[in-house]
């Protein structure tokens, strides 16, 4: 049967009149009942459950009504009338009659204060109502009350964490761990909480693999600060941030060749702007790591940086540095072929080291282009036009900078309607380019 406005609100009616007006008075002076009422009461509340669990809603608060009516101390009753407000699909009615709802849980948890579904429900009226302490104090008594209940502890920990009880949430977790055997299985659990509570050495030992743990941490801080909408997250992004960095420190105490800690340190340093304490902490990791990967990461990371800084040949020096250590690292390879050909120097050195890049990955749509522009420089401009093509073919993002080379080869080829073509293309994907607008407009190629 739908729900009738008009039904929906003079059973409402009723029940406000019959259950919330003696709901102040019942769980200390119910009316009298005699056999009959008993009977009355009873029968309609079973029909009532019974229509409800048939989905015909309005047919069962007409019955539970009526059974209130007859018996005012029925805290099954108000339980029942409570859950059908509290599940009404109409949002604006669910949210007019939330009071109701919530004083008819008060009098049914008032009436069989051991009741654990009463009391589950009555908290989730409370947070509903964003009254969240009143709802902990509802999840807490359940906890004493029915310790078998562990589902009851991690919501309690959740709780506990929305409101920033991080030493109140590591005891719900810990109780959960003893009482289900898992507490192994809640490191990271515990590991968060006392990384919020600043107690950091604490955190490292619940930390099983703190090199992931950091990166995870570092990436997750810094994407919460870039899309925060207000200052105050921004600031609160912010500490969290100092938090994991005085927490690199401490891994690295504990575990000084770990590569991980100083990386994301710098990665942090950098990201705000401070690339003086980024490097000095690189150089750092350089004295204390030990294998040969790490040392590669480090100077490969060094290398972007001056990349960045615009110091070519600090940047040459650590690319250099990093095929020392890891020779097939193809991602560095790539990189200084295509920085050499920019600058049009060692072009043959530039090659071998994109020809590399190719024999490791030869469909890379990326390593195709860095090796037809090497191509391009050194003039041999058909074989360029070879490899950028294949290299459209395999890539599967739109790439302007690849749409432009692809335009100044075919330019240098003779085929000037369709380098225009590819240089517009390039402009529709977002080119960053300084010189894309002149060549459009000059319509020729420009260095």
């Amino acid at each position: 049967m739908k729900r009738g406005i008009v039904t929906i609100i003079s059973v409402l009616a009723l029940a406000a009149t019959v259950s919330c007006g003696s709901a102040r008075h019942a769980s200390t002076d119910p009316i009298p009942q005699s056999q009959l009422d008993s009977y009355a009461a009873d029968h309609f509340f079973r029909e009532g459950i019974r229509l409800y669990n048939e989905n015909q809603y309005d047919a069962a608060m007409d019955l539970l009504a009526h059974s209130m009516n007859y018996d005012t101390a029925s805290a099954a009753t108000c339980y029942s009338l409570a859950q059908y407000y509290m599940s009404m699909r109409d949002r604006a009615l669910q949210e007019k009659y939330s009071g109701t709802a919530h004083d008819l849980l008060m009098r049914a948890v008032s009436l069989e204060p051991g009741n654990y579904w009463y009391r589950r429900l009555l908290a989730l009226s409370y947070l509903r109502m964003n009254r969240p302490m009143e709802a902990i104090g509802q999840y807490e008594e359940i906890s004493r009350r029915f310790p078998g209940r562990t589902d009851v502890l991690m919501t309690l920990a959740s709780l506990y964490d929305d409101i920033g009880d991080y030493e109140k949430e590591l005891r719900a977790i810990e109780r959960y761990g003893r009482l289900e055997d898992v507490a192994d299985d809640l490191k990271f659990q515990r590991f968060v909480c006392y990384l919020q509570m600043g107690e950091l050495d604490s955190a490292y030992y619940e930390a099983e693999k703190p090199a992931e743990i950091i990166e995870l941490l570092m990436n997750t801080t810094r994407d919460m600060i870039e899309q925060a909408e207000s200052a105050m997250d921004r600031i609160r992004c912010r500490s969290l941030l100092d938090v994991v960095m005085n927490f690199c420190d401490v891994v690295s105490a504990h575990e000084p060749e770990l590569a991980e800690a100083y990386i994301q340190k710098s990665i942090a340093y950098f990201w705000m702007g401070q690339n003086e304490e980024s490097l000095d902490i690189l150089a750092k990791g350089l004295k204390n790591v030990k294998t040969d990967i790490d040392h590669a990461k480090i100077y490969n990371l060094r290398g972007d940086y001056y990349h960045t800084l615009g110091d070519k040949e600090k940047m040459y020096a650590d690319y250099d540095s990093t095929l020392i250590y890891d020779p097939d690292n193809i991602n560095v390879l790539n990189n200084y072929a295509y920085y050499l050909s920019v600058e049009g120097r060692d072009l043959k050195r530039a090659l071998d080291m994109s020809a590399r890049t190719l024999e490791a990955e030869p469909l890379n749509a990326t390593y195709l282009d860095t090796y037809a522009w090497i191509l391009f420089k050194m003039k041999r401009y058909s074989d360029a036009l070879v490899y950028l093509e294949k290299a459209l073919r395999y890539l599967d993002t739109d790439n302007p900078e690849i749409y432009e080379h692809y335009g100044d080869v075919l330019y240098m080829c003779g085929e000037k309607e369709k380098a225009l073509e590819n240089w517009h293309k390039a402009v529709q994907f977002n080119s960053t380019s300084a010189t894309l607008d002149q060549k459009i407009k000059q319509q020729r190629y420009l260095e």
